[in-house]
């Protein structure tokens, strides 16, 4: 009876130590399961990361390259009009103008030298607007490319401003045409005083290209609907006052002589 009953004993120990064993195993595979499930999750919720700092770096990169490529030339007030004459001045004149304007070009033949005058005698400082709404008057989006390269031409200073925005508008092309090449403007920049490997380069690949749209929609915003338009201490000329009299007048009248 004694080894009858220690028999069943051995085995039920047996029976114990499998199950044992096998809920060891379970229980092993049940952890490893989980370690490989948080590893997982863990590289997604990583990559994910990865992914949100990649968009925030490109978002950054992206508003900072649209901030440089808008920035201002210099010698501008306002980041928009390139100033002439002296800052204490008596009198501000604001020019509205587009390097492909015939009636701009006309006004700059004959009252061009009236406010150069009145510039030189520090009575006005004369602030030039560049827009550049008739690139449809050419094949080439002149305006644009004119005003891209006064700005270049800026770096160089006021005196070469002055000197390449009266070249731009004697040498003005005919409506329809391309009209100046990229050469050409190179050109008249070294001759009004702005040479160099950077004016080239600024000239042919836009470096103030968005600068310029912004202009245009400044100067719109200004309420400006067309060119030449003429101010004298924020009062718009009109008709007759559009000339070397009418602007003498309205600037006397505004300093009050």
């Amino acid at each position: 009876m004694s080894a009858d009953t220690t028999r069943p004993q051995s085995g039920k120990a047996a029976a114990r130590a499998r199950i044992a064993e096998r809920r060891a195993a379970e229980a092993a595979a049940l952890a490893a399961a989980q370690r490989r499930r948080r590893t997982m999750v863990g590289g997604v919720v990583a990559a994910a990361v990865l992914v949100v700092a990649l968009v925030a770096v490109v978002l950054v990169q992206t508003h900072r390259t649209s901030t440089d490529a808008a920035a201002s030339p210099p010698n501008t007030v306002d980041g928009y009009a390139f100033a002439v004459g002296p800052a204490d001045a008596p009198v501000t004149v604001d020019v509205y103008e587009d390097f492909q304007c015939p009636a701009c070009a006309q006004l700059e033949q004959t009252s061009g030298d009236t406010l150069a005058s009145l510039v030189d005698v520090g009575t006005v400082q004369v602030r030039y607007h560049g827009m550049a709404f008739l690139d449809q008057a050419s094949t080439t989006d002149y305006s644009t490319r004119a005003l891209n390269a006064a700005a270049v031409v800026a770096e160089s200073g006021t005196d070469a401003y002055r000197a390449f925005h009266d070249l731009l508008f004697a040498d003005q092309p005919a409506e329809g045409t391309a009209g100046l090449s990229d050469d050409q403007l190179v050109e008249h920049a070294a001759q009004a005083g702005a040479v160099g490997a950077g004016v080239e380069s600024g000239i042919r690949d836009l470096r103030y290209g968005d600068w310029v749209a912004a202009a245009t929609e400044q100067a719109s915003k200004d309420g400006v609907s067309g060119t030449p338009t003429v101010l004298v201490d924020g009062r718009q000329l009109e008709g007759a006052e559009l000339t070397p009299a009418g602007i003498t007048a309205a600037v006397q009248a505004a300093a009050g002589s």
